[in-house]
C-alpha cells in the first residue's frame, strides 16, 4: 500500500475553492479535476514518481496477471462554470477513429482530433454537493412543448417539420441546424427576456446563465433538449457511450475508463466535427437513472454501472472490517473521518482528503476507525448493492433554487 498524490487540473470552468479546501491546496485560481490513477496525460504520483511508471515495472504485482494498464481513471471534479456539451464513442468506435486519425498523420495533441487512444470511455458521476447536469435527450413531445413556451419556435426552420411529426428522423436535422448554424441573435434576445416562471423557470434560469458564458452559442438553448437534473449528496448517474451530457455545476467524483476521447457538441471553443459527433450520439430519448445508494456499515456499497473496466464504491466505517477481495489495484479515498489501513505488517493512516493505493497482491486488508470513504476498482461479486428509486428509473428533475 501507498499513499497516493493526485495531479490538478486548472481547466478555467473549475471551482475556486472546493478542491482547495478539501485537498488543503492554496491556489488563487480554478482548480477543475484531482486526477487518481495512471493516465499517461497527468499520473497520481507515488513519492514524487509517476503512478503508470510505477506499474509498468510490475503490473502483475500491482494489477494482476489479467491487466497491463490500470483501466479506470477516478477524480474529483469541481465544476463553478458548465462544462461542454459532450459523448463518448464505445469502444468499436474508438478503435476505429483512433486507427483512421493515425493514418492521417494527425498528432495525439492535434486539436482537430477525435480520438486520442483507441478505449470507450464510460463514466459515472457521484455527487459531493448539490450537482446539476444535463442528461440524455428529454421526451420529443417535452421539446415541442418547450419551444413553443419560451417562444422560440420560428428561430430555427426544422422545427415546425419536428413540431408536426416528432421522432428521431424529425429531430436529427433540426439538432444539426441547432449546433452548426450561425448565432440566432434573435434566440438570445427572446430568452433573456423570458421571465423565470411556471414550468420552465429552471430551464429558463439556467439558459439564462449559459448565455452569458456563450452568448454566440445556439446550445444555450439545450436546457430544452436536454433533461435537467439535480443529484444530492451520494446520488449518482452512470453515462454509456453516445449520451448527450454536460456537468453544470457542483463538485463530485467521477469515475470512467482510462480514456481521453471526447466529441463535443457545444457551449465549448474547441473543436467540433459534426459528421463525427452525429455517427457517436445516440439521438433517441433517454433518461438517465439516478442511484440513491443505501449504505450499510462496514459493507463496501458498490454503485451499479456496465461498464467493465470499473466499479465505484462507498464504506461507512464503523469500527474493523475486512475489505472484500476484488482482484486489481485499489484506490481508497477518505472523504471524512480517520482510519486505519493494515495489510501483513504495514499499517497506514487514512484521514479525510489522503488516499492510497492497494496492489492486487494485497488482498487480505483490515480497517478500523470512524471514517467514510470511496474506492475505485473493478466491478466486485462480494459487495452490497444499492437502491434506486420507485420503477428503478429516475423521472426528469429541476432544481428548486436558482443556480
Amino acid at each position: 500500500m501507498k499513499y497516493l498524490k493526485p495531479a490538478l487540473q486548472p481547466y478555467p470552468w473549475g471551482s475556486h475553492s472546493f478542491i482547495q479546501t478539501f485537498l488543503h491546496v492554496f491556489d488563487s485560481g480554478p482548480l477543475a479535476e484531482a486526477w487518481y490513477g495512471a493516465h499517461p496525460k497527468a499520473p497520481s504520483q507515488i513519492e514524487g514518481r509517476k503512478l503508470d511508471e510505477i506499474i509498468g515495472t510490475d503490473p502483475a504485482y500491482w494489477l494482476g496477471i489479467q491487466q497491463l494498464k490500470l483501466p479506470f481513471l477516478m477524480k474529483i471534479l469541481a465544476a463553478e462554470q458548465a462544462l461542454s456539451i459532450q459523448v463518448h464513442p464505445s469502444k468499436s468506435q474508438a478503435e476505429i477513429g483512433f486507427a483512421l486519425e493515425n493514418e492521417q498523420g494527425l498528432a495525439l495533441n492535434d486539436p482537430v482530433r477525435n480520438y486520442r487512444d483507441a478505449n470507450h470511455k464510460p463514466e459515472l458521476i457521484m455527487a459531493l454537493t448539490d450537482f446539476y447536469a444535463l442528461c440524455g435527450f428529454r421526451m420529443y413531445s417535452q421539446i415541442v412543448e418547450a419551444f413553443q413556451h419560451c417562444g422560440i419556435e420560428g428561430i430555427f426552420q426544422n422545427f415546425p417539420h419536428f413540431a408536426k411529426e416528432p421522432s428521431g428522423t424529425s429531430f436529427t436535422p433540426l439538432y444539426k441546424e441547432i449546433i452548426s448554424s450561425p448565432p440566432q441573435a434573435n434566440l438570445i434576445n427572446i430568452l433573456l427576456q423570458l421571465p423565470a416562471e411556471g414550468q420552465w423557470a429552471q430551464e429558463i434560469l439556467w439558459m439564462h446563465e449559459l448565455i452569458k458564458l456563450y452568448p454566440a452559442d445556439n446550445s444555450v438553448i439545450s436546457p430544452l433538449l436536454m433533461n435537467l437534473i439535480l443529484l444530492k449528496p451520494y446520488q449518482a448517474i452512470s453515462l454509456e457511450a453516445g449520451i448527450v451530457h454536460a456537468y453544470l455545476k457542483g463538485a463530485g467524483i467521477e469515475i470512467m475508463a482510462n480514456s481521453d476521447n471526447v466529441l463535443r457538441a457545444g457551449l465549448t471553443n474547441k473543436h467540433i466535427d459534426i459528421p463525427e459527433l452525429l455517427k457517436v450520439m445516440r439521438i433517441e430519448p433517454y433518461l438517465p437513472r439516478i442511484i440513491a445508494p443505501q449504505p450499510v456499515a462496514n459493507q463496501l456499497t458498490a454503485y451499479p454501472s456496465p461498464a467493465p473496466d470499473f466499479g465505484l464504491y462507498i464504506i461507512r466505517l464503523q469500527g474493523p472490517m475486512q475489505l472484500p477481495s476484488i482482484s486489481g489495484a485499489r484506490i481508497l479515498l477518505c472523504l471524512q473521518g480517520r482510519a486505519e489501513i493494515v495489510s501483513g505488517t504495514q499499517s497506514l493512516i487514512l484521514s479525510k482528503s489522503e488516499s492510497i493505493i492497494i496492489p492486487h497482491s494485497e488482498q487480505q486488508v483490515m480497517l478500523a476507525g470512524e471514517a467514510e470513504m470511496v474506492l475505485a476498482g473493478l466491478p466486485g461479486k462480494q459487495c452490497v448493492g444499492v437502491g434506486h428509486n420507485a420503477q428503478n428509473k429516475t423521472l426528469y428533475v429541476t432544481p428548486k433554487t436558482d443556480p
